[in-house]
């Protein structure tokens, strides 16, 4: 099978499209009605052309997650009513993709919210996003350094925390309570010994 650009067939492809200048108004519900799981990219109204420094149009990565593989030529079907980009872009990761509707392996670009990426038709966004097991250590590490700087020593204190303040936080403890609950109460005893 053929990689890249020239894939004969994937599951998945993406497309760019202009709300307000070439898309139809009702574009979203047209991406409803095609049943296909859907993520939707929050407005890029931010991005610059990295030769010319001016700042691109107004646009929306659009990436649909068919059941199984299509070719190329059925891709660029399904996405022309929506008078986007004239071409399906072939998605090599998902997950990659995904992160990248807002930027978030790319620093050196505009920065956009994951919470303002759209999911329709069953696409689970929290599935896609889901951190790879060294993002789990990693995060795992900044809460505990956190709950010993803050003398947190309740889960239900760092349960809330996560769910006001850190909401990248927050599956990973509820994932990880048992931990957590060891964690803390070895915390305590420790801290209350050191007084």
């Amino acid at each position: 099978m053929e990689s890249g650009k020239n894939a004969s067939k994937t599951r998945n492809w993406a497309f760019v499209l202009y709300e307000g200048e070439s898309a139809p108004k009702n574009w979203r519900e047209m991406l409803e009605e095609t049943r296909i799981p859907i993520f939707i990219s929050p407005l890029h109204d931010q991005d610059v052309d990295s030769k010319s420094g001016e700042v691109k149009k107004p646009h929306y990565h659009i990436l649909l997650m068919l059941d199984g593989p299509v070719t190329k030529k059925r891709a660029d079907a399904l996405i022309e009513p929506f008078n986007g980009t004239k071409s399906a872009e072939y998605v090599k990761s998902l997950k990659g993709f995904v992160r990248y509707l807002a930027h978030l392996d790319n620093p050196e670009k505009a920065q956009y919210s994951s919470d303002d990426i759209i999911a329709l038709n069953g696409a689970d966004l929290a599935e896609a996003l889901k951190p790879s097991t060294a993002d789990i250590y990693k995060i795992i590490g900044e809460i505990m350094l956190f709950c010993e700087e803050n003398s947190v020593h309740e889960l239900s204190k760092l349960a809330k925390y996560a769910i006001y303040s850190r909401a990248d936080w927050f599956n990973v403890i509820i994932e990880k309570a048992y931990l957590f609950t060891q964690f803390l109460h070895s915390l305590r005893h420790s801290q209350s010994r050191d007084k």
